[in-house]
């Protein structure tokens, strides 16, 4: 349950935006947060392998009863992400522009999409530790403190969006300084917590950054987190394409497409949440070469995982008229957000599938197979739907869009389940 609730702290703050901006701003505004908030993710969320993959490495570090090799994967991650947002610090003032010119036509909404990008991106370094922190802690199998750090800057990121937001009239703009204030409590509270919570022995390893071992075990981590990188980048390019798309229909479509997304975020992460306990545990059987137990591990988080989509379907349903009421009083976007609002009831039923694999692999350590399931799922499935569709009489329009996305997520389990046995064998080996 910690797992799930740190998970969902996350969402719940970006629901806030929307609603702040939905009762004190304009459909321009929500429809700019909700694309240049697309845009955030897939650029800042291609890293997220950063999370997954320090989670898989440690636990099966810690499962192996190798606590020094589990800070020093701690280290090379750090690092990384360091590497990693001084080139974005660089480059995001011409790539964020690029991007938003090819996603949305001109128009007040592109101009207030880039203003919020731009600013959400200066916040990349501090995301980025706050990743890698949360990750050591999901692979020692403490979700308590991802928990207390999620929760920590979901709050803040609430208070910042009432007072910019709510009480100034900032607009999106106001929104992304929220989000940006947040981002940075995070990171500051999230390494902290890592150095209170590490023993003296784990204090003295991480001093050590001249350490021989240090400089070992980097083609493993740029291997693995390279296959992570590919899997993100597909689907968080789809997501972008789903929130982008909604401006060529229209200001009223854009918004509904942005509530509809933060609600696939809570969703998302809700069903994420318990795929994290699935990683921790499967990475230390897989650590330890532990079929048996592997496989208890996997059938022990199924159940639970398949409760949670079938119960967030029934919520998003049957509170759909209250959803909306809370995120938007704009009598145009609800009735747009309503017409289409059966797609994003059912994502949860038929996506928990995928999420729970997600866990399983990643606890694994097998990264590669996960990549070729997502590599299957949109470039044989997705694309292949939209530009059918885009090429008939008819067009492309916004329910092909969202019914491509199930039909996305429904063949990448698929795709998962078969390749299971293949799984097995490699835990086995231990490769």
């Amino acid at each position: 349950m910690p797992a799930i609730a740190s998970n969902v702290a996350v969402p719940l703050a970006g629901l806030v935006d929307t609603a702040a901006l939905g009762h004190f701003a304009t459909a321009t505004d929500i429809g700019a947060v909700g694309l240049g908030a697309a845009v955030v993710s897939t650029l800042f969320w291609i890293f997220a392998f950063l999370r997954t993959g320090t989670t898989s490495l440690v636990g099966r570090s810690l499962g192996r009863a190798d606590a020094p090799g589990a800070v020093r994967h701690v280290q090379r991650a750090l690092g990384l992400a360091l590497a990693m947002a001084a080139v974005w610090l660089v480059v995001m003032w011409v790539v964020v522009p690029a991007i938003l010119h090819v996603l949305a036509p001109a128009g007040p909404a592109r101009d207030a999409a880039i203003a919020y990008t731009l600013i959400r991106g200066m916040s990349l370094p501090a995301m980025l530790l706050a990743l890698v922190v949360s990750g050591y802690f999901i692979g020692a199998k403490n979700t308590r403190i991802p928990l207390v750090i999620a929760s920590t800057q979901a709050v803040a990121n609430i208070v910042l969006d009432l007072i910019l937001v709510g009480a100034l009239g900032y607009g999106a703009q106001g929104a992304a300084w929220g989000t940006f204030g947040s981002e940075l409590i995070g990171a500051a509270l999230a390494l902290i917590l890592l150095w209170r919570k590490l023993t003296p022995t784990q204090r003295q390893t991480f001093r050590d950054w001249r350490d021989r071992s240090l400089r070992q075990g980097w083609t493993t981590l740029l291997k693995f987190n390279g296959s992570l990188m590919g899997r993100t980048a597909l689907l968080t390019g789809v997501v972008t394409f789903v929130a982008s798309v909604g401006s060529y229909f229209g200001p009223e479509v854009l918004a509904a497409n942005a509530i509809m997304l933060q609600m696939m975020n809570l969703a998302s992460y809700a069903l994420d949440g318990y795929a994290n306990a699935a990683e921790a545990l499967v990475s230390h059987a897989a650590g330890a070469g532990d079929v048996p137990q592997f496989h208890a591990s996997v059938i022990a988080t199924a159940i639970p995982m398949a409760v949670i989509g079938v119960g967030l379907t029934l919520v998003f349903w049957l509170g759909r008229g209250v959803i909306l009421t809370l995120l938007t009083d704009l009598p145009d976007v609800r009735s747009t957000a309503l017409e289409y609002w059966p797609w994003i009831a059912l994502l949860p039923l038929l996506s928990w599938g995928a999420y729970w694999f997600d866990g399983v692999y990643l606890g694994a350590g097998q990264a590669g197979l996960m990549f070729g399931a997502m590599a299957v799922s949109v470039l044989g499935v997705f694309v292949p739907m939209v530009l059918i569709s885009a090429g008939t009489s008819g067009g492309l329009t916004n329910g092909i869009v969202w019914t491509s996305f199930l039909t996305l997520n429904v063949v990448r389990q698929v795709t998962l389940g078969a390749a299971y046995p293949r799984l097995t064998r490699k835990v086995a080996s231990g490769t």
